[in-house]
């Protein structure tokens, strides 16, 4: 039976979600691997104030279809024992979906299911691979249960000093390096930033996309 990846979408758009220009190297890692990618998405994102009064809340679940590969499955319905793998593109919507990190930083909360999906992989010692800002929400996520985690949050300096009290020391690499914390199964690559080379930025998506799967290979 083909492993499963979960991919953990945020929307649809760089500045507003999940950066759609990674998908298509990470489906094609993925299914290059002998794996099948499998999309999840949160009902529940994090609510915004505008003047006072509450925003209304996006359907990430009907705006993320377009994007997933296969079926598109909620957050709260996905068991991480079926699951192999977990990645977790860039996108700063990471940072304001699906948590509000980029309010609070270190002293950030998920949304809940989300919290339970990367808690419940790491707790099962099974992979979890991130690009630019999805390296911000596994450092909050497992804040209780890692120390000085190996990772790198891409090119935004100022969220990497806001996590500083996390153990988080600058990990400064090339967008097509990827880096791989042992201890804590920790895949991290920079991503596709807005306005860096969209070739080297996908050389790395599908290097650290093809590190996780290769890694969930060895594990079975």
């Amino acid at each position: 039976m083909p492993g499963r990846i979960g991919i953990l979408l945020s929307g649809i758009g760089f500045e507003k979600g999940t950066q759609v220009l990674e998908l298509p190297f990470i489906y094609r890692e993925i299914e290059r691997g002998g794996a099948l990618p499998v999309c999840v998405v949160p009902r529940e994102v994090v609510p915004t104030v505008g003047r006072g009064r509450l925003v209304s809340r996006r359907n990430l679940f009907e705006e993320c279809a377009p994007i997933a590969r296969g079926e598109l499955i909620p957050v709260e319905k996905i068991d991480p024992k079926k699951l192999n793998a977990l990645i977790i593109p860039g996108g700063k919507g990471t940072i304001t979906v699906l948590s509000d990190i980029s309010d609070s930083g270190a002293d950030a909360r998920l949304v809940r299911s989300v919290q339970d999906l990367i808690v419940g992989m790491f707790v099962r010692k099974k992979p979890i691979g991130t690009l630019g800002y999805g390296g911000a929400l596994v450092m909050v996520a497992l804040k209780r249960s890692i120390e000085e985690p190996i990772i790198t949050l891409g090119e935004d300096t100022a969220l990497t000093a806001s996590l500083s009290s996390l153990g988080l020391a600058p990990v400064n690499v090339g967008p097509q390096e990827v880096i791989f914390d042992p201890e804590n199964r920790l895949f991290s690559a920079a991503g596709i930033a807005p306005r860096s080379s969209i070739v080297k930025g996908s050389d790395g998506v599908c290097r650290l996309t093809e590190a996780v799967v290769e890694y969930r290979e060895k594990r079975r």
